[in-house]
This record gives C-alpha cells, structure tokens and sequence, in this order.
C-alpha cells in the first residue's frame, strides 16, 4: 500500500461524519431553541397574560411559520384581528409550501407530511376562530372544512363548525349535529395528551349545552353538560376555562334563565381579564 494511502482514504470518512455531527447538532440546537421558546409563550398564555404570551413570541421569529401561527392566535385572543389575520394566512401559506416540499421527497418523508398537516390544519382552525369573531360565518365554516380534510378526526373542528351555526342562528340542528359529533371524536381519541382530550372534550361540551338549549330547551340535560364541561376543562388553561363559561352563559340565555346566564357571564369575565371570551361575556353581560 503506498504511503499515505490509508490516511486518505480514512479523511473523507472523517469529514463526511463531521458534516453528519454537525448538521445533526446545529438541528438539534434550532428544534431544542424552538422548544424553549413556545414554552415560554405557553406558560403566560395558559393563565390568561396574552399580552406576555405576544411579547414571548419574539423567541420564534426565526420560524417564520410557527412565529405567523402563534402570534395570529394571540393577537386574535387581545382584538388586533386586522394584523392577526394576515399572520395567519401567511402561516398557511408556509406550511402549504412545506407540504408541497415534503411530498416530492415521496414515503421518506411520510411522518414528516402527517405531522405538517397537522400543523396546517390548527392555523386554518385559528383563521377559522378570527373569521367568526368578525361574523365572517361563511368563511369561519370553510376554514374549518379545510382544517378536518387536513386532519379529518379532530373533535375541536366539528366543533368550531357547531359554534359557526350557534352564532349563524339559523339552523339548530346542525348545530346540535356537529357538536354531538365533536364529543364522540374527543371521546374516542387516543393520539393526544390526557390534558389536551379533556380540555377539548371540555370545550366541545359546553358548546353541545349551548346547542342543546337552542334547540330543545332541555334544562336537565343542560345542566348536566355544563357541570361535565366544567370538570373537564378544570383550570388549566384560562383561556379555555372562559370559553365554557362564556357558552354556559348563552344556553342559560337561550333557556330564559337570566340569573344563572349573568352568573356565567361574570365567571367568564372574571376569569379572562384580557382575551376574547372575556370580553364576549362582558359584552353579553351588558346586553
């Protein structure tokens, strides 16, 4: 073997493994830095402080797709609707394109795909949730489709759709139709934390009372889905807990039950201070 020769064979084994490690390190690096800073948006925004939770999202200002999704979500949470439905059409526009890029790569990019499609369809439900805060109904009801072809059995969907049809006011049992649907799916699901099945399965709740009320008037069974809604959503995210609440509110409204509506309307302006079911129950409270 001439002199030499081995050493040259071993350096580009060596170099190769260094790119390797480094690609690998500098990967890690950014999802751990991502990690961290949704983290630190979280913990504000789960108890209500949406205003930190905004400052917070600074730290993902070099993903620009998670950065459009999670600003959009919290600007829409504290009014600024203008500004946050422009991040969230850019936030699907990104994640659009990162599937259209995935799915070249064909099977080797399978979970990648599924996962990403499952991030599109939350920026779709969160434009979704703005559209209806604009009474942009139509609109509201097709973002919601989108988001269930994207990821077809999330409960949290029919359930938005129930919500679009409570406010449209036109069509009661449509309503009643995709909430019932939504508890059935966040009852059966599987692939989610418990935390996160139980505050959907919460949320999808008190949006069946508050069907239910508009559509028969059944107090019992209204009173039944509100005391479960409650258990279920408990305390852990502000935002959510508001959001029974504030629905407990509208059936108890719908029932002619002006006490206990008042009562829930308080319990949700109380409880969110600073997003949006606090100031729809403010708002409902003053008539």
């Amino acid at each position: 073997m001439p002199p030499g020769t081995g050493a040259a064979r071993f350096i580009p084994s060596v170099v190769v493994f260094l790119v390797f490690a480094s690609v690998f390190i500098a990967t890690y690096l950014r999802q751990n830095r991502k990690r961290v800073a949704i983290a630190a948006l979280m913990a504000p925004y789960r108890k209500g402080d949406f205003k930190a939770a905004l400052q917070a999202t600074e730290g993902l200002r070099k993903d620009a797709r998670a950065y459009c999704s999670f600003r959009g979500g919290i600007l829409t949470q504290l009014g600024d609707l203008k500004e946050a439905e422009e991040l969230l059409q850019k936030s699907i526009h990104l994640s659009e394109q990162r599937e259209l890029a995935l799915q070249a790569r064909g099977i080797r990019a399978r979970k990648s795909l599924a996962r990403q499609l499952r991030l599109t369809a939350l920026s779709k439900s969160k434009l979704g949730e703005l559209y209806l805060e604009r009474g942009r109904y139509g609109e509201a009801i097709r973002c919601f489709e989108a988001s269930l072809r994207d990821w077809p059995r999330r409960g949290s969907g029919h359930r938005a759709i129930a919500e679009a049809w409570l406010r449209r006011g036109d069509d009661p049992t449509e309503a009643l139709k995709w909430a019932k649907l939504a508890v059935e799916e966040d009852r059966a699901s599987k692939d989610l934390t418990q935390e996160v099945r139980d505050t959907n399965l919460g949320e999808d709740l008190g949006t069946l009372a508050w069907a239910v009320a508009v559509g028969s008037r059944d107090t019992a069974q209204v009173d039944r889905l509100v005391g479960e809604a409650e258990s279920k959503v408990g305390t852990r995210l502000v935002s959510s807990c508001a959001q029974v609440q504030y629905f407990a509110g509208l059936a108890y409204a719908a029932l002619g039950d002006t006490e206990r509506s008042t009562q829930h309307f308080k319990m949700a302006s109380c409880i969110d201070s600073q997003g949006r079911w606090g100031r729809a129950a403010r708002a409902a409270a003053r008539g």
